[in-house]
């Protein structure tokens, strides 16, 4: 009597519990792994290795370090080909993205320093408690964070192919996208340019982006004028400002003047710049090529289009967050003092909210949730977000 007594609860146990959808996770600007490997006829400094077997630039501190990091921001900026159009890698360097399809490689940043690049962590850990397998119905989709989408076809191609093995590879459920920062651009211009109304109809249960800098935040602004290292004490900001001047993804972020106040953003002893007038700050700052690359990119960043598929948007509130920035005499080459407003702490509040305009604007239903006073990057690792992400997912 035990024993059938046990075998009829395992399997009413088994009958009644939640069935889980299947997740691909989009990371954010900075949140993949990139390895490169170098093949290069001349350096601009003379202690900068020109050959080498593959390894990672990024993220791997030892590349940070002084004098090393003038080597890494050479590596790891893109070059404009006036030619073809495109932005490619500096002459003699590959870049490639590791672990495409698995979670270990946006777990963690840096695999030699787990604790100092954590990332998707605690999130995987979290899942699994309910049943989640990574790299079989959690599954993750890092990029080259470095590029846009007109410059990275391949990427899409690959996410398509992604969400639909997965789907094949979990009995035919639908896949949850989940995506966080740049990964909610990528994710939203991958629904509504690259894929049909049926393609997601028949693939996407649903979307959850978490964070999303839909009109860009504020403080890009300040990665082309003087640089920013991302809270990382002992890296100068201005020995990464040309890598960040040459990614395509910075002039992405930058705010659309279409979504954004009209407040000055950079603020000189000379003059103030607002985001309508990017021509005047570029040739202040002397790159006047960001204009370009902003005109680049405004096509993708004009109109935040409905996705077409359910929407969890899930965004932060109540965090200082950089929205203008006090430049001295020495404006661009110093740093600025920092006026903060509402937000995430990274992400803008003017730019956050913006997935509340989906509502009405498609047949599927769209949620918006706000978790105040949890930050940017906290927000992938917090009890209460994965808790409601755990909700969406468990049907």
């Amino acid at each position: 009597m035990a024993t059938s007594a046990l075998v009829a609860l395992s399997l009413l146990v088994g009958c009644c519990a939640a069935a889980l959808s299947p997740l691909v996770v989009v990371p954010g600007l900075l949140g993949s792994q990139l390895e490169a490997k170098l093949d290069r006829t001349s350096v601009q400094h003379s202690y900068c290795d020109t050959k080498s077997d593959w390894y990672t630039i990024w993220l791997n501190l030892e590349e940070l370090a002084p004098f090393v990091i003038n080597c890494f921001a050479d590596n790891i900026k893109l070059v404009y080909d006036k030619a073809t159009g495109n932005f490619t890698n500096t002459p003699g360097v590959s870049i490639r993205v590791p672990g495409f399809g698995n979670m270990s490689t946006i777990a963690y940043l840096d695999p030699s320093l787990r604790e100092v690049g954590d990332y998707f962590s605690r999130f995987v850990e979290e899942m699994k408690k309910v049943g989640y397998e990574p790299g079989v119905s959690m599954r993750g989709a890092p990029f080259d964070w470095r590029q846009a989408p007109k410059y990275m076809p391949q990427f899409y191609v690959d996410l398509q192919k992604l969400i639909e093995d997965t789907y094949t590879g979990n009995k035919k459920q639908k896949v949850v996208l989940l995506s966080h920062s740049l990964g909610c651009l990528q994710s939203l211009y991958f629904l509504t340019n690259v894929v049909t109304p049926d393609w997601k109809a028949q693939y996407i249960s649903s979307w959850i982006p978490i964070a999303g800098p839909w009109a860009g935040t504020a403080k890009i602004m300040t990665s082309f004028a003087s640089g920013v290292n991302e809270g990382i004490a002992f890296v100068d900001p201005l020995s990464v400002r040309a890598q960040e001047r040459s990614s395509p993804s910075s002039a992405w972020l930058l705010p659309t003047p279409s979504h954004w106040n009209t407040l000055p953003v950079i603020i000189t002893p000379k003059r103030n710049f607002t985001v309508n007038q990017y021509h005047d700050f570029f040739e202040a700052i002397g790159y006047p090529f960001g204009e370009t690359m902003q005109q680049l990119m405004s096509n993708v960043t004009q109109s935040i289009p409905a996705p077409g598929v359910p929407v969890y948007c899930v965004h932060g509130l109540n965090i200082s967050t950089p929205s203008r920035f006090v430049y001295d005499k020495d404006f661009p080459n110093s740093q600025p003092t920092i006026v903060n407003g509402n937000g995430d702490g990274t992400v803008n509040l003017e730019s956050l909210v913006l997935c509340e305009k989906w509502k009405g604007k498609q047949p599927q239903p769209v949620n918006v949730t706000v978790f105040p006073d949890i930050t940017h990057f906290k927000m992938v690792s917090n009890d209460s977000v994965i808790n409601y992400v755990k909700s969406i997912v468990q049907h």
